[in-house]
């Protein structure tokens, strides 16, 4: 009997002596660099594509010396040629009819450059067709005034070169521009030529 309680004794004190181990989780430290790298800054300034105070904002291409909208229409006009009995017309007063454009170089809001070609057929009230064409350089004011001054070159006249200046006003009318012109042909042997002209053109931007 002692014998057997010494070995259920000493079972007991082994079994005592030997504790169970139980795995303890380690927690996984996330480094502080690294969550800061994953996590984006919230402060930082956004990227805006265009910067509103640079020189090509202020400075729109198209703002000077840009080629401007090409306007043309048709013209009617009445001319005074000094001397046309001489040449053997009926009468010194000639209906015209004739097409213009006008290529304008922009300036800023008060002036423009103009080159202005046309061509006009003269003296149909007197059942003859005397061609007529200029080409005037010049200046557009406000876009309401216009002065030019080139040459002008007529078939079928003993002299068919001449200077010509004229002066135009081009009232607006919606999309349409309203144009009528004075022009003036010298000559130095007397023969000058006065013409008034109206019409319309389109193309007006």
């Amino acid at each position: 009997m002692i014998s057997l309680a010494l070995i259920a004794f000493a079972s007991a004190a082994e079994t005592v002596e030997t504790p169970v181990e139980t795995p303890v989780e380690t927690p996984v430290e996330t480094p502080v660099a690294e969550a800061a790298a994953e996590t984006p800054a919230t402060d930082a300034p956004a990227e805006t594509g265009n910067d509103t105070g640079t020189f090509s904002d202020k400075y729109k291409t198209g703002e000077t010396g840009r080629k401007g909208p090409v306007r043309h229409g048709v013209r009617i006009g009445y001319v005074y040629a000094e001397g046309a009995q001489r040449a053997g017309l009926s009468s010194n007063h000639l209906f015209g009819l004739g097409y213009e454009g006008e290529f304008r170089l922009l300036g800023n809001d008060k002036v423009d450059f103009l080159l202005v070609p046309n061509v006009m057929i003269l003296g149909m009230n007197q059942g003859v067709i005397i061609p007529s064409g200029n080409l005037l350089l010049g200046a557009a004011f406000a876009d309401i005034v216009e002065v030019g001054a080139g040459m002008n070159v007529t078939l079928g006249t003993s002299q068919p070169l001449h200077m010509v200046m004229a002066v135009a006003v081009t009232p607006r009318m919606g999309d349409l521009q309203l144009p009528v012109a004075v022009s003036y042909i010298p000559d130095e042997s007397g023969n000058f030529r006065v013409g008034l002209t109206a019409g319309v053109n389109w193309g007006v931007k």
